[in-house]
């Protein structure tokens, strides 16, 4: 099966039920930290719900809602690239938002309005975990059953 803007509406509609119902459990991967954890639904959809931060960079982290390989959200935390289509929009460590469509796959993002801001020094698990959970709340993801923030341990150089 293969993501398209029915799916897309789908997964992201009232009658998905999304649920987040395990701890967070981070693994380390090359230059990130990265917990990656699957998404309870009606639909019983293959959905992975994940947030990585950069090691060499905490301030920047991303969030993700996906299935089968795709991106349906992504947000990007102090961020910078700029849009591949639509208006060109640029991020210079930026929090930004990707969204879906078949069109433009996950090309095209936005600046939300409702996520906090994340300093670029004194990072701490309270400003992860502030983004990640107001990430699932945008996506209507509820944090249930033995949901558990658990704040990620990042290596020391």
């Amino acid at each position: 099966m293969q993501l398209d803007n029915d799916l897309a509406a789908l997964v992201l509609g009232e009658t998905a039920g999304l649920e987040l119902r395990v701890p967070m459990r981070w693994e380390i991967r090359a230059t990130t930290v990265r917990a990656q954890m699957g998404v309870h639904n009606a639909y019983d959809l293959p959905l992975l719900l994940g947030v990585q931060v950069l090691i060499p960079k905490p301030w920047k982290l991303t969030s993700y809602l996906m299935i089968y390989g795709q991106h349906l959200r992504r947000l990007d935390v102090n961020g910078s690239h700029g849009n591949r289509t639509g208006n060109r929009e640029v991020w210079n460590e930026r929090t930004h938002k990707h969204t879906f469509s078949e069109q433009d796959q996950d090309t095209v993002a936005y600046t939300p309005g409702d996520i906090p801001a994340v300093p670029t020094a004194n990072v701490v698990g309270d400003h992860y975990r502030g983004t990640f959970e107001a990430f699932c709340g945008e996506q209507a993801i509820k944090l249930t059953g033995e949901y558990r923030w658990i704040d990620p341990v990042l290596p020391t150089r």
